[in-house]
């Protein structure tokens, strides 16, 4: 029986591409605000403040023309505001935003960061003085600690130049003025000095938000249409590539239900190849085991309702041939028994009176081979012993029994079992055997019943007119063993089958 797939798989497979897709979509969104976080703090500070240094750099250069006209500062000057606390590593702007508050650094600078700073150049591209003298030392070359760009700018005599650039302590945006002798003077004349400003561009992660918010202030919507084009075009793609992932899984998933509708419609024989080495794979592999187990108890639970039916066959009819049958013989025997002594010469009624006993014997032992059924429930050796007892109680037969628990395939239990019943009735019936002995065991791969009598025996070599040796030798040569019969007449027989187990 086999039953319909249900939707659900295909529920699985939108499930898990969703999923893929929302997953490629946080990473996309991820690695752009780590992107904006980490790399455009540069770009904003060099938007941002670029304004500011060129105006400080041109005012700084307006206002120290006319206080120093050849450039010549006295020693021990520093410029700047003494009121400012120094903030390395931040620009500080004045509150209308249009300049930078510079502070005046006399102290050492613990911090490793760019500072805020102003510093007057010599034409000879020496450092004539600063707001941080510590740093940006009298005589000291400006080309050590200023952006390359701008000792480019001072030492080719350019007027003015801005930009952004690296220094030893950071990045920074920075402006150079010429100043000149005159502070009415025009662009064309000479310059004395040069006007160094500079403000530090803030490092590190920022707000992702605030850095898109001040983009699309600085450059309008159309500068971010790339990104918005990006999280777009991840959706096909992320459909495709979780469609293309899931659809293995899915596929193995389906498979799975398959087989447990199989199984739930009563086929025991599913068997799934195992498909990988992760979980389902295991699953497989653990299903197929299940069912395989499964099989086999429904299989061996067969065979023991089989069992109990046999068994209980033949309980029944040995309690009608007993109740029926049996019955009457016992009456004929009573009838010719006193036939017999009303007329004790008349062979005939003794004759009858002898037929009558034999037959009675001969029910007796049938019903010994019908009563029998502990083979499926408790093995050989408890059915044999059944066997046993009941010639002894029925038939009053001695018996002897040496049994050694053999574990042997069923099929091989129940030909021994009947190859023990027919020993015993051809033992009683034909040899009038009153003393029987029977032995199991089993080494070197085979195993071994043997029945001996002490009846009246036979010639092996003589043609039978039974049937019972004639079975037994079929039995036991459907199962590849060897049956022996050791007898003569009057030494009573001994019967010896040995068959190969696995």
């Amino acid at each position: 029986m086999r039953g319909r797939v249900s939707p659900g798989a295909w529920g699985l497979q939108a499930r898990l591409t969703a999923s893929y897709v929302l997953v490629t979509l946080a990473v996309v969104v991820l690695v752009e605000a780590i992107v904006l976080g980490y790399q455009t703090p540069q770009l904003l500070d060099g938007a941002g403040l670029q304004a500011p240094v060129v105006a400080t750099a041109n005012s700084y250069a307006q206002q120290l023309a006319p206080r120093y006209p050849d450039a010549v500062v006295s020693s021990g000057t520093v410029l700047g505001d003494p009121g400012l606390v120094a903030q390395p590593g931040h620009a500080q702007l004045a509150p209308d935003g249009q300049e930078l508050n510079v502070p005046a650094i006399s102290r050492p600078i613990e911090s490793q960061a760019a500072v805020t700073a102003i510093v007057v150049i010599t034409t000879d591209g020496r450092i004539a003085a600063s707001s941080a003298p510590v740093r940006y030392r009298p005589g000291r070359a400006a080309a050590d600690v200023l952006p390359a760009d701008a000792a480019a700018t001072i030492s080719e005599g350019r007027t003015r130049s801005s930009g952004s650039g690296s220094t030893p302590y950071g990045r920074v945006s920075w402006a150079v003025a010429a100043m000149f002798g005159d502070s009415a003077a025009q662009t064309e004349k000479t310059p004395v000095a040069s006007v160094y400003a500079q403000a530090p561009q803030e490092g590190g992660f920022i707000n992702p938000i605030q850095v898109w918010g001040e983009l699309r202030s600085l450059s309008g919507a159309g500068a971010l249409t790339s990104s918005y084009l990006l999280l777009i075009a991840i959706l096909p793609a992320g459909a495709l590539f979780g469609l293309l992932a899931s659809r293995r899984l899915v596929r193995r998933v389906r498979r799975l239900e398959q087989a447990t509708i199989s199984v739930a419609g009563g086929d025991y024989a599913v068997a799934l190849p195992r498909s990988g080495g992760d979980e389902i794979g295991r699953l497989e592999e653990n299903f197929t085991t299940m069912t395989r187990h499964l099989d086999s108890a429904l299989a061996a639970e067969r065979q023991r309702a089989i069992g109990d039916a046999r068994a209980d066959e033949r309980t029944r009819m040995a309690r009608e041939i007993h109740d029926a049958i049996s019955q009457h013989l016992f009456s004929l025997r009573m009838i010719a028994g006193g036939l017999r002594r009303a007329n004790p010469g008349e062979a005939q009624v003794r004759a009858i009176e002898r037929i009558t006993e034999e037959a009675i014997d001969d029910m007796r032992a049938l019903l010994a081979e019908l009563r029998p059924a502990s083979l499926e429930r408790a093995g050989l050796v408890v059915a044999i012993e059944e066997v046993c007892e009941a010639y002894r109680s029925r038939l009053g037969v001695q018996v002897h029994a040496e049994l050694r628990d053999v574990a042997v395939p069923p099929v091989v239990e129940y030909a021994l079992l009947r190859i023990a019943q027919e020993a015993f009735t051809n033992a009683v019936r034909h040899g009038s055997a009153r003393r029987l002995v029977v032995c199991t065991a089993q080494d070197d791969g085979h195993v071994e019943l043997v029945v001996r009598d002490t009846g009246s025996g036979f010639d092996p070599s003589a043609p039978h007119g039974g049937s019972g040796l004639v079975h037994i030798r079929e039995r036991v040569a459907e199962l590849g063993g060897t049956v022996h019969i050791a007898s003569a007449a009057g030494q009573g027989a001994a019967l010896t089958v040995r068959i190969p187990v696995p």
